[in-house]
């Protein structure tokens, strides 16, 4: 980036207006915010500088949400958006070949909706793109309405979140009883850290691997029955015995979970590791080392070990706070092995 100091002492005024425009070029995500605060104080002088200024705003709240989304995970939300306004039908349009989305949207005097709506049509195109051809509607469309809650409980948009759910989703959830059922499911999933971390991961790389496959009913079965596999991971009681793997065509994971204190303080890493071992034996292509509480430690030092003794790579570990089955909030450790 160009030094502004630079600029203004050979410049003068003018080196300020040649960063300003540097930066709009070459960083237009980040000057939304700026605009839309100067277009609030201009407002009032008519209705163009009313529509740019929400235009600007939400722009602004849209690509800061995905960049910290894609911080998260890298890949699933990787373009940005711009919006434009249109009389008529309301439709998302993908410009995949400039890496942005723009959204034609109607000029409502209700910012709420303008901000739901927005949102709702950048997620088909700038979410996931390349595996929602594979996904059946209720459980691609139960991914929008995820997203957009946790985007709106974000920008803690109380108003706009009741909109989405009287306006949006109660009428969409009375006619598709799956739909109903996918949203619950993400929603569980969302409380206890896996929504983003696991299952937006694991359906980007299922399209990923798809590539440019004719959709069957097959994919988006299988896309289907992770989703189910990922609620009994998130409904299981503790101790609770269930299968710590789904191994499908396309998507092909499991979990190891330390939290048990006897196993620890008998054998140490060695059961977890093994764990780690048996799988990989197994052809599992992506596997999650999991612990809450006092067992991060202890999760993170059977990674270390995986790793070390050449049985899978431990990626970039993510420590988070997110509520477990019995309702009780902790501190938590998600550690990726491939």
């Amino acid at each position: 980036m160009v030094n502004i100091g630079t600029l203004v002492g050979l410049y003068g005024g003018w080196g300020l207006v040649i960063f300003i425009l540097i930066l709009i070029f070459l960083c237009p995500d980040k000057v939304d915010k700026w605009k839309a605060l100067i277009l609030g104080f201009l407002s009032w002088a008519g209705p163009w500088w009313r529509k740019e200024q929400i235009k600007a705003a939400i722009q602004d709240n849209i690509n800061s949400f995905r960049v910290s989304t894609e911080k998260e995970v890298k890949g699933i939300m990787p373009y940005s958006v711009r919006l434009k306004y249109v009389r008529g039908m309301e439709r998302g349009e993908l410009l995949a070949q400039k890496n942005l989305v723009i959204i034609r949207i109607r000029d409502r005097r209700d910012d709420d909706k303008n901000l739901v709506h927005a949102m709702l049509m950048f997620c088909p195109s700038g979410l996931l793109a390349q595996s929602r051809p594979y996904f059946e509607k209720p459980l691609s469309d139960a991914i929008d309405y995820t997203v957009t809650r946790k985007f709106l409980d974000d920008l803690k948009q109380y108003s706009a979140l009741a909109y989405l759910y009287e306006g949006v989703i109660k009428p969409a959830l009375e006619a598709k009883a799956d739909l109903q059922k996918f949203c619950r499911i993400f929603d569980r999933l969302d409380e206890q850290g896996l929504f983003t971390k696991v299952i937006l991961r694991e359906l980007r790389d299922f399209g990923a691997r798809l590539g440019s496959r004719f959709p069957e009913t097959a994919h988006g079965k299988e896309a289907k029955e992770f989703v189910k596999y990922m609620d009994v991971i998130a409904t299981r009681a503790p101790g609770e015995e269930c299968d710590t793997h789904f191994q499908g065509n396309f998507i092909s994971m499991g979990f190891v979970w330390v939290g048990r204190s006897e196993k620890i303080a008998g054998a140490g890493a060695v059961p977890y590791i093994q764990a780690v071992q048996w799988k990989k034996n197994m052809g599992i292509r992506r596997i999650y080392i999991g612990a809450r509480g006092t067992f991060i430690d202890s999760a993170t030092r059977v990674a270390y070990l995986a790793e070390k003794r050449g049985i899978a790579k431990m990626l970039k570990p993510k420590e988070y706070h997110a509520v477990d089955s019995e309702g009780r909030r902790r501190k938590c450790i998600l550690i990726e092995m491939e």
